[in-house]
């Protein structure tokens, strides 16, 4: 089975590079008029996070990429997910690939390192346990034809493992392609699983894993062709929503990222984005999930984008001195430590450290409430209703006006946590 009717496409791509000098997107940008809709289904979305809710990687993955600057539902989320993750795969709780992949881009969109997921004294590396989920997947497909989940999550992986540079990307997105090439008259992807194929094969394509997908016997572009006609292209409606209106915030994801895998004529970017504001008064993305799909392309993002307004991985290290003191209930103790971190690390990751290098005289837990992160125990030593105590924290002298799960210590500052009563 050769590859050769997606060939114009991609012929008439190059062309349009060849005569215009440079093919770009069309310029899809929200009326100023409208931007309010935005704003408005951001927060309806970031509302549904509570410390009494199941923490939703896609809702920290959509704030992020549409610029949020709620610091405290953030961290909430941030350690929401890093809690759920450890306990899922400390316990060998259910986690398919595809959750796996969604925490992976999730950490990563803000700045946290999936490889080192820590709280509370615990680590996991999810990146490897993305990789193994990968693999099971894979051996799936060899035996069956079919993944152990869907290729909606495989199609998840590999974005997670490309955006993450990891190589391993490479074998995922071929599974994708040989689907595809296999599966010609009978097509097995949805228009949302084919959305993320497309972000994830476009992401593929530009690194260097994707050596091992070049040595089979198809081509990566003409792939990407494919899913966008057949998935995405073919499946527009009159309004300018694809497939349907739940499934068109990923799609218009995907031929934002892959532009220039087809002609710009195929495509109205301003009437789709018309439709999706239009269904915004209507509460048609009410649930979050449905949210979170559409805001980013509401904010000319993609999933592309995680992970590119973090710091370069060489930021500059800070020194924190940190020290935990006790005068006011049984034993007294006094501990200090110097911690190096990156900059711009928030003093939960100064604490984890602290308790890495001392678990004894360090050792905390914390309990994750609406505001944030809120230490409950340090050394052993609880707050209490009772005697009206708890943790303080001071800059030097200065109480602390942020929670530790948001407030970021300078080089050289001194981070005082005194027992203390209320």
């Amino acid at each position: 089975m050769t590859m050769s009717p997606v060939r114009p496409l991609l012929v008439i791509a190059l062309l349009a590079q060849s005569w215009c000098g440079v093919h770009t997107a069309e310029q899809c940008d929200v009326p100023e008029s409208q931007k309010s809709l935005v704003t408005a289904l951001l927060n309806q979305m970031l509302h549904s996070v509570s410390p009494d809710t199941a923490p939703d990687p896609s809702v920290l993955i959509a704030s992020n990429l549409a610029g949020s600057q709620d610091v405290n539902t953030e961290s909430l989320l941030v350690e929401q997910l890093k809690q759920d993750a450890i306990n899922r795969v400390s316990k060998d709780l259910p986690f398919t690939s595809g959750k796996v992949a969604l925490y992976v881009l999730a950490l990563k969109s803000s700045c946290e390192d999936p490889t080192r997921v820590t709280s509370l004294g615990q680590t996991v590396n999810l990146v490897q346990v993305l990789e193994g989920k990968v693999k099971q997947e894979l051996t799936n497909i060899d035996k069956y034809h079919t993944p152990l989940t869907t290729y909606y999550q495989v199609a998840l992986d590999a974005l997670a493992l490309c955006v993450q540079g990891n190589a391993a990307a490479g074998p995922a997105g071929t599974a994708l392609a040989k689907a595809v090439k296999d599966s010609q008259l009978d097509f097995p992807f949805s228009v949302d699983t084919g959305a993320v194929a497309v972000l994830a094969l476009t992401c593929l394509s530009g690194m260097k894993a994707t050596a091992d997908v070049a040595k089979s016997d198809f081509f990566l572009e003409d792939t990407i062709g494919i899913i966008l006609k057949k998935n995405i292209l073919e499946q527009q409606q009159s309004d300018g929503s694809i497939g349907n209106i739940y499934s068109t915030g990923l799609a218009a994801q995907a031929l934002t990222a892959a532009w220039q895998y087809y002609s710009p004529e195929l495509w109205s970017c301003t009437k789709t984005l018309a439709k999706v504001l239009s269904e915004i008064p209507q509460g048609t993305f009410s649930i979050p999930i449905s949210a979170s799909q559409v805001l980013p392309f509401l904010k000319g993002k993609t999933y592309l984008d995680v992970g590119k307004s973090c710091a370069p991985e060489n930021v500059p290290s800070i020194t924190v001195d940190y020290t935990v003191v006790n005068d006011l209930l049984g034993h007294s103790f006094k501990f200090h430590v110097q911690i190096m971190v990156p900059e711009g690390s928030v003093l939960l990751r100064v604490m984890e450290k602290a308790q890495e290098i001392n678990a004894k005289e360090f050792s905390f837990k914390a309990e994750t409430l609406a505001q944030g992160v809120y230490i409950t125990s340090i050394n052993g030593l609880a707050e209490s209703a009772k005697d009206r105590t708890y943790w303080q924290f001071f800059s030097g002298t200065k109480p602390l006006d942020q929670g530790v799960g948001s407030y970021k210590p300078k080089n050289k500052e001194h981070i005082l946590a005194i027992y203390s009563k209320y």
